[in-house]
């Protein structure tokens, strides 16, 4: 998908959506440990105002990712 199907996408999701696929975007390059992966799930689900939907979206990957690294 090029750039601009990608930014076309992004568009029509909710901020959610936008947010967890945001921070596994930023992730897949990080080798991040339990403790790190708990702590940003954490901070994201304080957040407040009108990004908190987003970050919600981010504290759900990081939540995600720390379930997966138990099982490991």
């Amino acid at each position: 998908m090029s750039d601009k199907g990608i930014n076309d996408a992004m568009k029509i999701m909710a901020d959610f959506d936008r947010g967890y696929y945001y921070a596994k975007q930023r992730n897949e390059a990080l080798d991040n440990t339990l403790p790190e992966l708990l702590e940003l799930a954490e901070v994201f689900t304080e957040v407040k105002g009108e990004n908190a939907e987003l970050a919600r979206g981010m504290a759900a990957y990081y939540a995600e990712q720390a379930r997966m690294e138990r099982k490991k």
